[in-house]
């Protein structure tokens, strides 16, 4: 029962394993985990939905504008940018 519990009440983790499975795939145990924790938590599934459908309209943005992003970002911005990263 202690096993049930922390799948149920952690939906910090629960959110950021279901974007990262975007990028990696989740062993079976965390997507087992996400799986069970997304069929109680309507806050979490919403949440999933919602991203899912944030990165298909942005994808079709994107798709429409062709290969060239309509802004430039200047060097020192990205260095600044990778210093506050740090």
């Amino acid at each position: 029962m202690k096993y049930l519990h922390k799948i149920l009440n952690n939906c910090d983790e629960v959110s950021l394993l279901a974007l990262r499975s975007k990028e990696e795939p989740l062993s079976y145990i965390k997507r087992l985990e996400v799986a069970i924790h997304l069929y109680y938590c309507r806050c979490c599934s919403n949440f999933v939905k919602q991203s899912k459908l944030m990165d298909k309209s942005l994808g079709n943005y994107f798709n429409k504008m062709g290969d060239k992003p309509p802004f430039k970002v200047s060097d020192d911005f990205k260095k600044m940018l990778k210093q506050n990263l740090k």
